[in-house]
């Protein structure tokens, strides 16, 4: 079959047929217990008040306002101690004028008291209540319907329900409550995939969408049904699609959507239904498909997991949310370009990381899955538009609630066991983007980073300082010792090409006569390193001496380097710098 799409549309357009064919959902009572997350379908009206008594909102003596009018510092007014109202409990005294009862916070009023004076201003002495300070009729009372009234309408249908509606319906006694269900399958394609948790075949790489898409319909409010991986087999597929349609509302397929002769999952929509477009104008995202099968609607995502995921964010998310009647759109935080974009010119949906309000792109490409892990969200650029300049407003399609906020310390620039540590034992105060020495840099430069960690600089760059510098040992981590010998035919684990110590390990073994070593991979971390040389992927490697302790791996010590810490002099006295500072002299004392 030609690789040919059948006509690319428009996004605008992509997402104008999916809404006009949405997923039928449907209503259920679900228990209060079991209803956070999910979508309200019914007008929720008060049929109590709450309070549904008046009720002290403060320790103190329950009184009538009038009797205290002349009391003061220096002339308290006396009135007499007549009972004590428990929580819980109806009073049992009626109040005259004269009288007091005490009360504590919740306690409810007594018949005939409009006010209660603090415990503060007052003391009691046997049967004698000492009133030291006025109070004005209604002071320190919350009267009953005050917080909710009888018949006052609190949350309408498409609301969803987080900690504080479930708060408000527990307030009302509402056991259970009516939601909108929306039932979503959700399953990847490939003979290559495997689930998680098996043993992989040559060839073969781990199921990745089933699991973020999933996550993704839950977020939106909607459940997720996973149905795992189907089948590269136009019969095996076909039922397998038959039966989401029998269980499901809506059908979201990544894999097996282009025009190759083996993808063939709009092939199965044309013979169990209606393909409605194949192929969207859109980087990533143009193998996507739409349509029909056995009149449920199916959105076919294509495999990578940044392209699946961002199709999901333009198309499936608002059908979703569209299908259980939610006003909002999705969430999104506005910022501004750390530094210029250069486009294609076409329909682009960026994939970008946040720091502040600073934007920057982290797109590695639509299968790269560290493009997944660092991206915050995606920009929408406009076709036509070739080039961005820096501080250009835009606004950021989050994948999910952020997890980052103005207090989190970024750190661009090489691997760190020390900076890795850091993060751990301060989780969410800490975020670390790994980058070459360049583009490290220009992160800090451009603000995006607050520090850059740079192997080997003498001299800070123009505008920075050297806050912090460590010593560190480098050595060649092995797990025998005979992989030493004749170490040029060993298989060994490198670094990324933009790292510094790329060089310094092909330097360190052209001394030792190995001008070819034979490099079968590489790692961006000394973790990474370690772990390669300690499942068997390779026999050797370069990388911190503690490293090598944490693998339980032997190492011979091959150089001393010196790793620096850079802030931009007018970020240097920041105080979650400080911080860090503070807890790398502890590490190290």
């Amino acid at each position: 079959m030609p690789k040919e799409f059948h006509s690319l549309i428009h996004l605008d357009e992509a997402r104008s047929i999916v809404l006009q064919h949405p997923p039928a959902a449907r209503t259920t009572p679900v228990p209060l217990s079991h209803a956070a997350g999910c979508i309200l379908a019914e007008k929720i009206v008060s049929t109590i008040d709450v309070p549904g008594f008046s009720r002290a909102s403060m320790d103190g003596f329950a009184v009538i306002a009038q009797d205290t009018i002349d009391a003061r510092e220096d002339r308290p007014v006396s009135l007499s101690l007549v009972g004590r109202v428990s929580m819980g409990r109806l009073p049992e005294v009626e109040i005259s004028s004269g009288e007091a009862a005490e009360v504590s916070t919740g306690s409810m009023i007594p018949p005939g008291a409009d006010a209660v004076v603090m415990i503060e201003h007052s003391q009691a002495q046997g049967d004698i209540v000492q009133v030291r300070r006025p109070v004005y009729a209604s002071e320190n009372i919350q009267a009953a319907g005050s917080d909710i009234s009888f018949g006052e309408t609190l949350l309408y249908p498409g609301t969803l329900l987080q900690p504080r509606e479930i708060g408000v319906l527990a307030a009302l006694g509402c056991q259970e409550v009516t939601v909108r269900m929306l039932k979503v399958g959700v399953a990847s394609t490939g003979d290559e995939l495997a689930p998680p948790g098996e043993n992989l075949a040559a060839g073969q790489i781990y199921d990745i969408n089933t699991y973020t898409i999933a996550a993704a319909v839950a977020d939106c409010g909607a459940r997720a049904l996973p149905y795992g991986i189907l089948p590269d087999e136009m019969q095996a597929m076909a039922g397998a699609l038959h039966k989401m349609t029998v269980e499901c509302d809506l059908i979201l397929v990544s894999g097996s959507t282009s025009a190759g002769a083996g993808d063939m999952i709009y092939r199965v929509m044309e013979e169990m239904g209606e393909l409605i477009f194949h192929g969207v104008n859109l980087k990533p995202g143009k193998p996507t498909i739409f349509g029909l099968i056995e009149g449920k609607p199916c959105l076919g995502l294509p495999g990578y997991p940044t392209s699946a995921l961002t199709v999901f964010s333009c198309l499936a998310a608002p059908a979703i949310r569209a299908a259980l009647g939610r006003r909002n759109r999705g969430k999104s935080a506005p910022g501004r370009l750390a530094g210029p974009v250069r486009t294609e010119g076409r329909r682009q949906m960026l994939a970008v990381g946040l720091s502040g309000d600073l934007v920057y792109p982290v797109d590695k490409g639509s299968g790269s899955i560290t493009t997944l892990a660092g991206a915050d969200g995606i920009i929408d650029i406009p076709a036509g538009v070739e080039f961005l300049e820096e501080g250009t407003p835009v606004s950021v399609e989050l994948f999910a609630e952020r997890e980052i906020d103005s207090d989190t310390l970024l750190v661009a620039g090489e691997n760190s066991v020390l900076l890795e540590k850091q993060a751990e034992i301060r989780p969410g105060c800490l975020r670390l983007l790994y980058a070459g020495p360049i583009q490290a840099r220009i992160y800090l430069e451009e603000g995006v980073a607050d520090l850059a960690c740079v192997w080997g600089l003498d001299r800070p760059w123009q505008g920075t300082e050297i806050i912090w510098s460590a010593e560190r040992e480098m050595s060649l981590l092995f797990r025998e010792r005979e992989a030493l010998s004749h170490l040029a035919d060993r298989p060994l684990v490198g670094w990324q090409r933009d790292s510094s110590l790329k060089s310094a390990f092909e330097a360190a073994l052209q001394e030792r006569g190995i001008a070819s070593p034979r490099f079968v991979r590489s790692a961006k971390t000394h973790r990474a390193v370690a772990a390669a040389v300690a499942s068997g992927r390779a026999d050797a490697g370069y990388a911190e001496k503690e490293a090598a302790a944490e693998a339980g791996l032997g190492f011979r010590f091959l150089a001393m380097d010196r790793i620096v810490l850079l802030a931009r002099s007018d970020r240097s006295e920041d105080s979650r710098i400080m911080s860090l500072l503070q807890s790398l002299s502890e590490k190290e004392a």
